[in-house]
C-alpha cells in the first residue's frame, strides 16, 4: 500500500480541523493491521490478506487470488464460530476461512472504506465504516440495525454487553443499544477520536483524542469523569492492564497513568511518535516508533529497551503465544516475530 508519511498526514489533518472545526475530509492513514490465533498470525495491508505460520513463518495463504487495486487495511478479526472478518478500500467486508482463505459471504452495504476493525462478540459483528454508520451483522453476514453517527468511524467498537460505544472524527463519542441500535447517550471531546476505546472494570470508558486529551467517561451517561492531557496527538486507544492506562502521543511520549491504587504515573520520551496502542504483556510495555524501534519497558517505567527494525512502526504490536507481532511500514519485511528478549525469530517478506 502506498502509505504517506505520518507527518504530513498529521499536519493536513490538523489544517483540515482547524479550517474546519471537525474532522470532515481527514484521509485515512495506511498501515497493517494484524491479528493471531494458535496457529496463524493474518494480516491486512496493501493488496492482500496474508494467513502467516506462527512456527516458521512462512505464508499460509492469501486473499484474494489476484492483488486488489483497493488496499486492505482493517484489522482482521476471528469470530467465536470460526470466521476471519476484514475490509478494505472497496468499500466490501468480508468473512474468509482462517485455515484456507476461502470467502464464507461477503456485505456490501458499506459505502466507503473499512478502516477499523470489526468487534465480534456475543454472535453478533459490529463493523465500523467511513460512511458514519456502524453496521450491526449476524454472523452469517445479514444487517441487523445501522446506526449513523455524525462522522466517519475509524476505530474498532467496544461493547460491555448492553452498549456498544465508538467514537468518530467529529469529536464524539456514542453509546448505543447492542440489540436494537438505538442510542444511549452522546459525548462531545476536544477532537477526532481515531482510535479505539477501553472499559474498564469501574464502568469508565477510555479513549484519546486527536487533540491530545485523554478521557475517562461513565459508561452509563457519557459524564466525563476525569481527564489527562498529553503532549501532543494520541492517535490510537490506550492500553489498560490491572489499574493503569498505557498510551503513547505524537511526540513519542509513553505515559503510564494509575486510575486507581497506589502506583505512581510516570513517562518515557521514545525516539519517535507512537501511533500504535501500547501491548502490556506480564511486566512488560510493548510500544512501536514511527523511527523504527519496538521498546521493550518495565511497568514501572524503568529500563527500556529499544530494538531497531527496518521500516516505520505504526501499527500496534500484537500478542501470539510467546510471540510478539510486528507490522513494519516500508521495511525490508511487513510482518516480524520476536520474543520478549526483543530477538527476532522469523520475518515475512510476500513473494511477487
Amino acid at each position: 500500500m502506498k502509505t504517506k508519511s505520518l507527518i504530513l498526514i498529521c499536519l493536513l489533518t490538523a489544517l483540515v480541523l482547524i479550517l474546519s472545526g471537525c474532522a470532515t475530509g481527514l484521509t485515512a492513514s495506511g498501515w497493517p493491521g494484524v491479528s493471531a490465533d494458535a496457529k496463524n498470525a493474518y494480516i491486512s495491508g496493501g493488496a492482500y490478506v496474508y494467513a502467516v505460520s506462527l512456527e516458521t513463518g512462512a505464508q499460509v495463504w492469501r486473499f484474494p487470488a489476484k492483488a486488489s487495486a483497493n488496499p486492505f487495511d482493517a484489522a482482521p478479526v476471528l469470530t467465536q464460530d470460526g470466521q476471519l472478518i476484514t475490509g478494505g478500500y472497496d468499500k466490501k467486508l468480508y468473512s474468509l476461512n482462517p485455515q484456507t482463505g476461502a470467502t464464507n459471504w461477503t456485505f456490501t452495504n458499506g459505502r466507503d472504506r473499512w478502516i477499523g476493525a470489526v468487534l465480534a462478540v456475543d454472535k453478533m459483528i459490529y463493523a465500523p465504516n467511513a460512511d458514519y454508520n456502524l453496521y450491526a451483522l449476524n454472523l452469517q453476514g445479514q444487517l441487523q440495525w445501522a446506526f449513523t453517527a455524525d462522522q466517519s468511524i475509524w476505530g474498532s467498537p467496544v461493547s460491555d454487553g448492553k452498549n456498544v460505544y465508538f467514537g468518530t472524527l467529529g469529536r464524539k463519542v456514542y453509546a448505543v443499544n447492542a440489540q436494537t441500535g438505538k442510542q444511549v447517550w452522546m459525548q462531545k471531546v476536544d477532537g477526532a477520536v481515531l482510535g479505539s476505546l477501553v472499559i474498564g472494570i469501574d464502568n469508565s470508558l477510555y479513549l484519546g483524542s486527536y487533540s491530545g486529551t485523554v478521557y475517562a467517561l461513565n459508561t452509563a451517561n457519557g459524564a466525563t469523569r476525569w481527564s489527562q492531557t498529553a503532549s501532543s496527538w494520541v492517535w490510537s486507544g490506550p492500553a489498560l492492564a490491572g489499574s493503569t492506562l498505557y498510551f503513547g502521543d505524537g511526540k513519542g511520549s509513553l505515559y503510564a497513568h494509575p486510575v486507581s491504587g497506589t502506583e505512581q504515573p510516570w513517562n518515557q520520551a521514545l525516539n519517535g511518535a507512537i501511533t500504535g496502542t501500547p501491548l502490556v504483556s506480564g511486566d512488560t510495555v510493548i510500544v512501536g516508533t514511527e523511527a523504527g524501534s519496538v521498546y521493550f519497558i518495565e511497568r514501572t517505567g524503568k529500563n527500556p529497551r529499544p530494538i531497531p527494525i527496518s521500516g516505520k512502526i505504526y501499527a500496534s504490536p500484537v500478542a501470539a503465544g510467546s510471540l510478539i507481532l510486528v507490522a513494519p511500514t516500508g521495511g525490508d519485511a511487513i510482518l516480524k516475530a520476536l520474543d520478549l528478549t526483543g530477538t527476532v525469530k522469523w520475518s515475512f517478506t510476500p513473494a511477487k
